[in-house]
């Protein structure tokens, strides 16, 4: 995969574009020809809630900019069981300059499609012919593979059942993304209040605890890191990493683990309120909790002699 992405300046000036798209179908379009999923062949897999969180969208609204961009311009197919997305006239703008490179590639791309009908897709829209060649292969292969599987009546009726089987699986996961897209939302303001900037590799961890914790836990581990004076990423991960050693995955399991820490007092002392804190002291950067304590009178009388004999 490339590290950047040809768009001509003609985009602008496209009858589409320039009179029928809304500021979003603008974004949206420029989106899925730059994203970082992107691939020589235009065919690529991404979740719904990835383009969601990246542009900062509700997975509702990219059901609708999906549907919009593939039945009403006809510029994309996009496979809801496979995830994949293929750009119609990608071949036309993209794939017009041959050589082994570039033929390599175009192999192994062609090889990890699933929905081997989007590859006929672009290929109608390709004018080299060594290109194209190499998606025609797969293409044969599909249909091949298509004319056997349904073969009796029989077989197509379960070949009918099973897709309707994973519509309804899918049609459960949209409904679950359109909870967790607002979740989602949520993690991301909170860390950009009290952490900073979210790069690509921030993003993915925040999707990734999202999947495992609660915002609620979440939001606790960022008190405590700014408690300690260390609210960074690595130190937030560390304990949110410890609760998940100890399958404390929601606020109310914390409460109850706390709660069972509290009334064992042997580890913690009895009657100590002090075992949120010890519990943190060490665990993500080998630190020793001495270091935080504020220091005696004696101790800062012994700094001041010091100091005091420096100076003289």
């Amino acid at each position: 995969m490339a590290i950047f992405r040809h768009v001509r300046t003609e985009f602008w000036k496209d009858e589409k574009v320039l009179e029928e798209m809304t500021p979003e179908d603008k974004l949206f379009f420029l989106y899925i020809l730059t994203n970082t999923n992107t691939t020589q062949i235009g065919i690529y897999k991404i979740p719904k809630k990835q383009i969601a969180f990246e542009l900062g969208y509700s997975v509702e609204s990219i059901n609708t900019l999906i549907d919009r961009f593939e039945n009403y311009y006809k510029i994309i197919r996009y496979n809801q069981q496979t995830r994949e997305l293929a750009i119609r006239r990608w071949g036309k703008y993209n794939l017009v300059k041959g050589g082994k490179p570039i033929i390599d590639c175009v192999k192994k791309e062609v090889k990890e499609v699933k929905d081997k009908s989007l590859l006929a897709y672009i290929a109608q829209y390709i004018d080299k012919e060594e290109i194209k060649r190499e998606f025609e292969k797969y293409i044969d292969d599909t249909c091949n593979d298509s004319l056997d599987s349904i073969s009796t009546i029989g077989g197509q009726k379960e070949k009918e059942k099973e897709e309707e089987k994973e519509e309804e699986k899918e049609e459960e996961k949209e409904n679950e993304y359109l909870s967790y897209s607002s979740s989602l939302s949520k993690f991301k303001k909170l860390y950009e209040e009290n952490i900073g900037f979210i790069n690509g590799i921030v993003a993915q961890w925040l999707i990734d605890i999202t999947e495992t914790i609660d915002y609620e836990l979440f939001k606790r581990a960022i008190e405590i890191a700014t408690d300690r004076g260390k609210c960074n990423k690595g130190y937030v991960n560390g304990i949110i990493k410890q609760w998940n050693d100890n399958n404390i995955k929601s606020y109310s399991d914390l409460l109850a683990y706390e709660k069972s820490l509290k009334n064992r007092g042997d580890k913690y002392g009895k009657g100590s309120n002090n075992y949120r804190n010890n519990e943190y002291a060490t665990y993500d950067e080998g630190e020793d909790e001495d270091i935080y304590r504020k220091p005696t009178p004696e101790e800062i009388a012994e700094v001041e002699r010091e100091f005091g004999r420096f100076r003289s």
